[in-house]
């Protein structure tokens, strides 16, 4: 069920991507968190154990997927009693430009690839650290430099508050910024889409995200990993502990998409 949060920081943030995990009528419920940020989080982890979730802990947990940066301020802030992340704690302090004080820690929950991502129609198969850095610098600008078509290449990236954006800055461009007239989309669903109808379209997203069909494809990049991650200011409290424990475990882990 899609609901407001009912915190004002968080009305201004991911419009539409606010999702409430109640428990079912009867349930007993120890309480309800509030977890904000990585929407790789929110969809390939937290909506696919929801039920289990609910029933191994008895905890309602309130989700905005309103990207990584965004989560970070919110447990900052008070606003939340967790962040939910896709890029290291260390990179998200630096992309918000403030230090981190030390007392925020990252619970691992998930391990995660990012994949480029092609039209179906594209045959280009491969591409090297530097051919991905020069394609999303917008130093190398048409599929022929990279033994494709002799097409303009349209790089397709996520908005500013992502942390996958923020990983792949790091990992493949050495910090280096994005070409100018690069496509910023809101979701990764909206990335998937305009790969899956242009050409000339290039992505990089989370391989729980790939679909498999005749739209898209999956071009060999050199391996982009990262950890998908609870942040906590301080230990846990007792109901952000269970949770935390149980999308740890291997009964939860088959649950992820």
């Amino acid at each position: 069920m899609i609901v407001g949060r009912g915190k004002q920081s968080l009305r201004a943030a991911a419009a539409g991507i606010v999702l409430l995990l109640t428990a079912f009528p009867g349930s007993s419920i120890a309480g309800t968190l509030v977890l904000s940020g990585s929407s790789t989080m929110q969809k390939r982890i937290l909506e696919p154990s929801r039920k289990a979730v609910e029933k191994k802990t008895g905890v309602a947990i309130e989700v905005a997927g309103a990207e990584t940066m965004r989560g970070i301020k919110d447990l900052m802030a008070g606003t939340a009693d967790a962040a939910i992340s896709d890029c290291p704690l260390a990179l998200a302090f630096q992309e918000i430009g403030v230090p981190s004080e030390g007392t925020y820690q990252e619970q691992v929950i998930a391990q995660d690839r990012i994949v480029a991502i092609v039209n179906a129609h594209n045959r280009v198969k491969k591409l090297t650290r530097e051919q991905l850095a020069g394609i999303h610098s917008g130093k190398i600008t048409n599929w022929k430099e990279v033994d494709g078509a002799d097409a303009p290449i349209v790089v397709v990236i996520p908005p500013r508050s992502s942390g996958t954006r923020a990983v792949i800055q790091d990992s493949l461009m050495d910090g280096a910024a994005f070409a100018a007239n690069a496509y910023v989309t809101v979701t990764d669903r909206e990335a998937l889409d305009i790969v899956e109808k242009s050409p000339i379209a290039i992505a990089l997203l989370s391989e729980g995200f790939v679909r498999s069909g005749k739209g898209l494809k999956v071009v060999s990049i050199p391996p982009v990993k990262r950890q998908l991650c609870i942040i906590t200011k301080n230990e846990p409290a007792e109901d952000l502990k269970k949770v935390i424990e149980f999308l740890q475990s291997k009964a939860a882990r088959r649950l992820f998409r």
